[in-house]
């Protein structure tokens, strides 16, 4: 997830199944606490999955980038 003038941005890896969600969040507005994007994006990534994720937060080697990555997930939905 990285900050741009316009909006936060994003790229989420999934392994089973694989695949790639990436595009920018309508909200919160770029200039927000790294922590408002973060919840947006997990509460994205939990939509996308269908699963209550556990996702740790770090600060990536540039300004204004973080990677979070799923440290637990909940139960797979009923099919």
């Amino acid at each position: 997830m990285y900050r741009t003038p316009d909006r936060w941005r994003f790229a989420v890896y999934f392994t089973d199944p694989r695949g790639v969600a990436d595009g920018g969040l309508d909200h919160p507005v770029p200039s927000c606490e790294p922590e408002i994007a973060q919840a947006a994006l997990h509460r994205r990534a939990e939509e996308l999955t269908h699963r209550k994720l556990d996702v740790a937060w770090q600060e990536a080697g540039q300004p204004g980038c973080w990677t979070g990555a799923v440290t637990n997930t909940g139960p797979l939905p009923v099919a």
